[in-house]
């Protein structure tokens, strides 16, 4: 039998379960914060607050390290070219962190195009290598003709 209810170790209230984030370091089990949604948001208001300038700078960081193989104006014409959709998957949403990924060769630091967030991440684990894709495409496609 599933809790209902969850004592937050913070406030040490007793609230409802959908007011506890599900516990990120093994999502296929559901397990859920020992603090509740109000008091997470409660302490991560108070982190940034205290380290806003070290987070500023590593946003302006990697914005530099982006920008200098791929600019804002090919950014936009990429996406345009695209028809203001993902490359790979055609989503018109970006998902994930709200806002389209540049992509890029990671060795030759050439720009290529503009993903979704869930297309740059699958990339990204694949270590943009093609051998890996395309057995990851035939290990689909046997099961596809196995489940049918």
């Amino acid at each position: 039998m599933a809790l209902q209810e969850l004592l937050c170790t913070k406030c040490k209230v007793v609230k409802p379960v959908g007011q506890f984030h599900k516990e990120l370091r093994n999502p296929l089990r559901d397990y859920k914060r020992t603090q509740c949604k109000d008091c997470d948001l409660e302490k991560n208001r108070k982190y940034i607050a205290a380290n806003r300038e070290m987070i500023n700078r590593k946003r302006t960081a990697k914005d530099r390290e982006t920008k200098r193989f791929f600019p804002a104006e090919l950014f936009e014409q990429r996406l345009t070219e695209q028809g203001g959709v993902c490359a790979i998957c055609k989503a018109k949403e970006a998902g994930g962190r709200g806002q389209f990924h540049a992509d890029h060769d990671h060795q030759k630091e050439k720009p290529r195009g503009v993903l979704c967030h869930s297309c740059n991440v699958g990339l990204g684990h694949f270590f943009d290598n093609i051998e890996l894709i395309e057995a990851a495409l035939e290990y689909l496609k046997k099961y596809e003709k196995e489940n049918k």
